[in-house]
């Protein structure tokens, strides 16, 4: 069972969502748990959203500590 997670990860890690996510982001480690449903991966005004299931879960905050929209259009 663990074997399976672990490869599931690795998958998750090495793909191009996660590569333009990374490319994307502004450098700053933090993220702030939200909410936001119906939401796919891609680039948006918001920021480049990551979200392998269809929804967010996590938000890169700013460099001023902000957390700002998340998925808009």
């Amino acid at each position: 069972m663990e074997i399976m997670v672990v490869l599931a990860m690795f998958g998750l890690l090495s793909s191009d969502s996660v590569s333009e996510f990374v490319k994307q982001g502004n450098g700053n480690p933090a993220y702030k748990l939200v909410q936001v449903t119906e939401c796919p991966t891609g680039q948006r005004r918001s920021g480049f959203a990551l979200a392998p299931t269809g929804s967010v879960v996590l938000k890169q905050v700013n460099k001023d500590g902000t957390v700002g929209d998340v998925c808009v259009e």
